[in-house]
């Protein structure tokens, strides 16, 4: 279905719904308009409906809207977000689901493409979907919830495999792709916490034309995203902790390589030393008429070398 026109159900109380033209009116139990509120003819719907107050209808159609709640004797108004499923977009980039429910009619708006809406969309041509307002706001609820905890599943299982490889991959391929899970993690809770807030107050302030029983569903949905996220700061301590293993390993492979070269600088410095000294053209040096003092000089080399040698593995240098 084309997300930049309005949509159109009628829901029949018995979880079946049908699509008609948004210009249509059809007596029917319940109305559900879905639209993108960045499209013009959406946006004058929205506009000229009278049901709609002018909170509701900014709220609606604002372009930057942190979750939240508003909730009176006349209508229930939610904003939401969900994990971007759309073509070239990042999970991260959370689409904005605005949900008004008012006497028999439900409005939603997004910025974009929602797999929970065109889900319950198809739920409801399947005679699955939800009965009324109440059950559409509780099916969006869940989906909404199953999404985020699928992106948490797959966002484990990365860091599961980030895990298995830390020894075994280079600076260039790890920190780019823990990076990434951290950025991604960070979005998407940064979103989820005050969605929790909404969902709580949803389940706080009580409308008279909500049941007692939507409010019971309502505090498991509540009770699920405090999971989700309680689940990401678990994800991102982890992602924190990986990274900082992964650099304490580069830096104590760094260290061994400067340790063994100050061995191997330690060893040569005396030699380096007596090369230097013999090395001078100056009249008077000992040995320049003997034959063997080139060789006495090797051997002494020799022996140095094998002394402090031996000297560093006693002193547990190596």
């Amino acid at each position: 279905m084309n997300e930049s026109k309005i949509t159109h159900f009628t829901l029949d109380g018995l979880g079946g719904g049908t699509e008609v033209k948004a210009q249509d009116s059809v007596a029917a139990p319940w109305q559900w308009y879905h639209l993108k509120y960045t499209d013009k003819k959406a946006s004058n719907w929205i506009k000229q409906r009278n049901e709609l107050t002018e909170q509701a209808k900014v709220i609606l159609l604002n372009h930057e809207t942190r979750p939240r709640t508003s909730v009176n004797d006349q209508e229930v108004l939610i904003c939401l977000r969900g994990i971007n499923h759309n073509e070239d977009e990042q999970p991260e980039d959370m689409v904005s689901i605005r949900l008004w429910l008012g006497d028999g009619l439900i409005i939603t708006s997004s910025d974009a493409g929602s797999q929970s809406i065109n889900h319950i969309k198809s739920q409801l041509l399947q005679q699955l979907g939800p009965k009324n307002g109440e059950e559409l706001l509780l099916m969006l609820l869940d989906r909404l919830a199953y999404s985020t905890d699928d992106f948490v599943d797959k966002m484990d299982e990365k860091i599961d495999q980030a895990e298995d490889q830390v020894d075994d991959s280079s600076l260039s391929e790890f920190n780019p792709q823990i990076n990434e899970m951290r950025r991604q993690i960070a979005h998407i809770r940064r979103y989820l916490l005050p969605q929790r807030e909404a969902i709580d107050q949803l389940h706080r302030v009580k409308s008279p034309r909500l049941s007692t029983g939507f409010y019971e569903q309502v505090y498991m949905h509540l009770d699920k995203f405090i999971q989700l996220i309680e689940n990401l700061d678990l994800l991102r301590d982890r992602a924190l902790m990986l990274q900082e293993h992964f650099m304490a390993n580069i830096s104590h492979e760094q260290n061994s390589r400067l340790y063994l070269l100050s061995i191997i600088s330690a060893i040569f410095l005396p030699l380096t030393f007596l090369s230097g000294l013999f090395g001078m053209n100056l009249a008077g040096m000992p040995g320049l008429q003997n034959p063997w003092a080139f060789s006495f000089v090797v051997i002494f080399s020799v022996i140095l070398t094998v002394g402090l040698l031996i000297w560093f593995k006693k002193s547990r240098w190596f």
